[in-house]
């Protein structure tokens, strides 16, 4: 099986606006430490171990999780350990929706404020726009026309019968509507993290990059793929995919590599070995350069 395919854009831009945000090793002090200590960690499914390891070995100041948390109990009892001296930021995931339990343990919580979905905040420093859960055909599948523009044009079509808790239904509370989409288009951030991907991976959306395009950003984080993917520069910004179980920072560099999907491994079918999940639970994917 190959984990880290090869890409390619789909239309180039024009001319790539020089960032407004420079983090590199010459930089300033300020910039090399708040990129070195602002973690993005990709989808955890359920597994959070990684992520307090990282954050009690490395400390770092704040940590954004791209989405498909599903923790096993409410996520401020799950990561309480860290919340002392880590600023933790998260978007929803797709399966973040599944059941009731995943929604009331992120939505319920007392991190439900740190939902990024929608917002731009300041993390660490940095202004920080995020675009949770994923597009879905009866709502948005861009580049196709939406079928509904917000939240409240659905619910009017669905009627009181088809609600969930006198609202949205929960599986469509992970639905990007286009007026969350437009709204966030008003701002400006340095850095934007999506669950989806953007244009240059096979299975993203040029939306995802003109969002980027109208923030200005320079950084771009996703999850949702379980692929570990290092992008060249596009647009005026760097786009980074985060792999299972992953964690890097604001520079892209791996702070816990990231784990092959067990799922992906049963799923192959020119595998003819059996591996594991226990197996597949230590393997990584290859950097790409």
């Amino acid at each position: 099986m190959t984990f880290h395919r090869p890409y390619h854009y789909r239309h180039k831009p024009a001319q790539e606006k020089a960032p407004r945000v420079k983090v590199t090793s010459s930089g300033s002090e300020t910039s090399e430490k708040i990129a070195e200590e602002t973690f993005f960690c990709g989808d955890p499914h359920g597994s959070f171990d990684h992520i307090l390891q990282a954050a009690k070995e490395y400390r770092p100041k704040a940590m954004v999780i791209l989405g498909d948390l599903q923790p096993p109990a409410p996520l401020h009892e799950v990561l309480a350990d860290i919340l002392p001296f880590v600023d933790v930021w998260w978007i929803p995931g797709n399966h973040d929706t599944d059941n009731d339990v995943f929604y009331d343990r992120l939505w319920r919580c007392e991190l439900a404020g740190h939902n990024l979905h929608g917002r731009v905040a300041v993390v660490n420093g940095l202004r920080i726009a995020g675009l949770g859960g994923v597009f879905r055909g009866q709502i948005w599948m861009p580049p196709q026309a939406p079928n509904y523009t917000s939240a409240g044009a659905f619910i009017r079509r669905i009627g009181r019968g088809n609600m969930w808790r006198g609202g949205l239904p929960r599986r469509h509370r992970t639905s990007i509507f286009p007026s969350t989409y437009e709204n966030l288009c008003a701002y400006h951030a340095d850095v934007l993290v999506t669950h989806e991907a953007p244009g240059c991976h096979r299975k993203g959306f040029l939306a995802i990059d003109q969002l980027a395009k109208t923030l200005e950003v320079k950084y771009l984080f996703h999850g949702h793929q379980h692929e570990d993917r290092h992008y060249p520069t596009y647009y005026g910004f760097t786009p980074r995919g985060v792999g299972f179980r992953g964690i890097v920072n604001l520079k892209g560099d791996d702070i816990v590599p990231a784990q092959i999907d067990p799922r992906d491994l049963m799923e192959t079918t020119t595998e003819k070995t059996v591996v594991s999940p226990q197996r597949a639970s230590g393997l990584t994917f290859k950097r790409l350069g």
